[in-house]
């Protein structure tokens, strides 16, 4: 049943001024599909927001104003970069045929089309961006990028083609064509027979929306959805698509620069990231909860007086987490803060009893993250800016805010976490597909078939004098081993590799974007890990416990899960059943079921 929805984001929320948006606000639009209020273009209507966008605005036009270019202003009436000139265009029009002559020359994207939610992260990231009052954009402008998320209009944005310096060009020089359209005809010199500028200019943006038989409210909502392999998106015009809002713009001096100069598709990946890998630890705390339920391991590591003396906020959390999940366990070992081990040595094996060290430092390296995350898509990050408090005259400052290096490092980092915490995942469905308790010795040993704690190999029991008739969850545990092996390839660092352009004035580049897509493929790898050792946990749970209860929390994920995932008892298809808990982490089903059951606040920590 389709959840009420959310009133429209508004970017002037705060008091009249441009609203801070978090990783939750991006999310919502992205994948929820929450509407963004329009911008007040009407004057009367004009809140601080809309009063500091247009006297950038106003500065622009005050150049224009003695009949011709008069000073050259670097961005607004001269070429950039290595085209930049010393002399200004003499002429508005001439500023109108650079902007579209740089996006369009910009749109050289190439590859597979950007998930819907990464574009719609994107609008609203650059609209937020812009908002500040330093780009010297019209609202009209942002209102279009705004009209196509609230219209659901879809441009078709290339995944390839950005060096994360200066910004994410040829991307968002796509999402500059879906919403503007070329200056009428006009000569160089304004004399008839002289050569019209734009004539040629035939750029057509490929735009998508969908059907109107989908129950958009209903529709649910996934984080891979690839727009030209989705029946219900249909092909459509510009001038269709945004005749609801006004139609396409004309760019006018400055516009063109102030839509494609910034990291803004680096920041929507990377703000998508931080959500998926914050849930991605949330999952492994939970999968790693139930396989020490699973084996009858011990509450030790996770006790704050163990954890504490090294406390590191994120293993503090997580500790927290795995020791909310089972409380009230019966399967555990006894041993807690006033009671001793049964067995000895008390040691569980290091991809279980390390949680929350490893987890830990993944929470406090993810928050470190969306901090990064969270001062970028509040910025003004295109050139020059329009800084109007300066004394001078030349109030279009020249500067760096365009690079991508904060995201390609913070994106480089998220590889990394959601790589070590999936490799930590296959272990423990590793070790649970072959389970040996350690001995008194420190030795492992095997466990006899009928002993306490047994669990059969690959996790599947088969008919007495049958023996290695049924493979179980074996080659699930092979297909969590080649997920991890391709994320570690992924996870190398993108940030550290530049490659010089533009003549040589973009000499140092971030490829914060290669570092996003990178993320992004790591992230679905990851996920399906997490998935397979979730499903292998409840599978280890209904094998073992001799009957005794598990935690609250380990119970109702395990319940939860078998609601989509029935019990293995002979060999059957695995890859639907992996998709099935693959949904079930998408949708936050497991993590309600047992936090609620926990007793757990909605951050995820325990309550006591």
């Amino acid at each position: 049943m389709p959840t009420a929805p959310e009133q429209a984001l508004d970017l002037g929320a705060d008091n009249g001024h441009v609203r801070r948006l978090v990783v939750g606000d991006v999310e919502a639009v992205a994948r929820r599909l929450r509407q963004v209020a329009p911008l007040h273009e009407s004057g009367s209507a004009a809140r601080a927001l809309e009063q500091g966008m247009r006297a950038s605005v106003e500065w622009i036009d005050r150049l224009w104003t003695s009949g011709g270019g008069g000073q050259a202003v670097y961005g607004i009436n001269t070429g950039f970069g290595a085209l930049s000139g010393r002399n200004a265009f003499p002429d508005r029009h001439h500023a109108r045929a650079l902007m579209r002559g740089l996006i369009t020359s910009h749109a050289a994207g190439i590859g597979e089309d950007l998930p819907e939610e990464v574009v719609r992260a994107a609008i609203l990231i650059r609209a937020r961006q812009l908002a500040g009052g330093r780009s010297g954009i019209r609202i009209a402008v942002v209102n279009r990028l705004l009209g196509l998320l609230n219209h659901r209009v879809l441009p078709a944005i290339p995944r390839m083609g950005s060096l994360g310096a200066s910004g994410d060009l040829a991307p968002l020089a796509h999402l500059a064509l879906a919403i503007s359209r070329a200056p009428d005809a006009s000569t160089i010199d304004g004399a008839a027979g002289d050569e019209p500028m734009i004539t040629m200019d035939r750029s057509q943006p490929d735009l998508w929306t969908r059907g109107d038989e989908v129950d958009q409210a209903a529709e649910p909502q996934v984080a891979d959805r690839r727009v030209p392999s989705a029946p219900l998106w249909q092909r459509t015009s510009q001038d269709e698509a945004l005749a609801t809002m006004g139609g396409p713009v004309v760019l006018e001096a400055k516009e063109g620069l102030s839509l494609t100069n910034g990291a803004s598709f680096s920041a929507a990946l990377a703000a998508l990231a931080v959500a998926d890998v914050e849930r991605l630890l949330a999952h492994a705390e939970l999968a790693a909860a139930m396989v020490l339920e699973a084996i009858g391991g011990f509450r030790d590591p996770f006790l704050p007086e163990v954890v504490g003396a090294r406390p590191y906020p994120g293993a503090l959390r997580a500790a927290a987490a795995v020791l909310a999940y089972t409380r009230g366990s019966g399967r555990l070992d006894p041993a807690d803060r006033d009671q001793d081990p049964t067995a000895v040595p008390p040691q569980d094996f290091y991809s279980l009893r390390c949680v929350p060290q490893v987890l830990g430092a993944g929470w406090d390296a993810v928050a470190f993250a969306r901090q990064m995350v969270e001062v970028e898509i509040n910025s003004a990050v295109d050139n020059p800016l329009i800084v109007l408090e300066l004394p001078r005259d030349y109030k279009a400052v020249s500067g760096g805010n365009f690079h991508g290096a904060p995201l390609g490092y913070a994106l480089d980092l998220l590889k990394v976490v959601a790589t070590d915490c999936a490799s930590m995942s296959e272990r423990r469905t590793f070790k649970l597909t072959d389970y040996r308790r350690l001995g008194s010795s420190g030795d492992s040993e095997s466990v006899a078939e009928g002993a306490d704690g047994l669990l059969p190999t690959f996790l599947i029991r088969a008919p007495d004098g049958l023996e290695g008739i049924y493979s179980g969850l074996m080659i699930a545990q092979y297909t969590a081993a080649s997920l991890v092996s391709a994320a570690k390839t992924l996870s190398h660092p993108d940030s550290v590799d530049s490659i010089p352009s533009s003549a040589g004035q973009e000499d140092h580049v971030s490829m914060s974007m290669n570092a996003g897509l990178h993320a992004r493929a790591v992230l679905e790898h990851a996920e399906a890990v997490l998935a397979i050792e979730l499903m292998a946990a409840a599978q280890a749970m209904d094998l073992s416990g001799g009957g005794r209860p598990a935690g609250k929390g380990t119970q109702a994920a395990r319940d939860r899960l078998r609601q989509a995932v029935p019990f293995l008892a002979h060999d059957r298809v695995l890859s639907g059943d992996i998709a099935a808990v693959r949904d079930l982490m998408r949708a936050g089903d497991l993590l309600t079921a047992s936090r609620r059951a926990a007793g757990m606040t909605g951050d995820g920590l325990p309550s006591f």
